[in-house]
């Protein structure tokens, strides 16, 4: 649950998934963030980032009304808000699980 609201997170494959009634998107990030990483991994730390991206969804909205009222201009905002989104769901998933997530990557690199 998120929020009191019930949603389910799939992963279709390596770059589609959907969160609760959405439509599938891109996993940009994730095909980047996860290349050559096992599939149980990936698909462990995709769920992770994902579910981020609800967690931080209320920070994203103050966010978002900050730069509206700053009256920043539309495309560097919403690119920004991006970059920013990404960032703090990728961060949920190494504060969420951070023994694992360095196990993972540590055994990706040596």
């Amino acid at each position: 649950t998120w929020y009191g609201l019930t949603l389910t997170v799939k992963i279709y494959n390596n770059v589609w998934a959907s969160i609760g009634p959405l439509p599938p998107h891109p996993q940009l990030v994730n095909i980047v963030l996860r290349f050559g990483l096992n599939k149980d991994d990936s698909a462990h730390l995709q769920l992770l980032h994902e579910w981020g991206h609800l967690q931080s969804l209320p920070v994203m909205g103050v966010l978002a009304g900050l730069f509206w009222y700053l009256s920043f201009p539309v495309l560097p905002a919403v690119a920004g808000l991006f970059i920013l989104w990404e960032i703090l769901s990728e961060s949920y998933v190494i504060l969420k699980d951070s023994d694992n997530y360095f196990r993972i990557y540590r055994s990706r690199w040596m």
